[in-house]
């Protein structure tokens, strides 16, 4: 009975909440921004899907975005960076 409890509760949780769709390009904004800071972590793109595992979520006011449509990228500490991106973030 416990588990259907939480399994409600959990519905319930999730109704409460409004569903955020991603913006358009949002998520190759992120890649972006994150290889752009240097903020650690893998990046992976192919076509609309999108692979970030750490990095962070793109400002509001980075107008950026990664332009080709496949790569592959590894931010580590210390400022190191290996991707197979060679392009700029800039808006086209």
């Amino acid at each position: 009975m416990l588990a259907l409890n939480n399994a409600y509760r959990y519905k319930d949780h999730q109704r409460s909440f409004k569903k955020i769709e991603p913006i358009s390009g949002e998520n190759k904004r992120a890649i972006a921004y994150s290889m752009d800071a240097l903020v650690p972590g893998i990046y992976f793109w192919f076509g609309s899907w999108n692979l970030r595992l750490g990095g962070s979520r793109a400002e509001i006011s980075y107008p950026g975005t990664v332009h080709s449509f496949a790569g592959l990228a590894l931010v580590l500490p210390g400022y190191r960076i290996y991707s197979t991106y060679q392009g700029d973030y800039d808006p086209r």
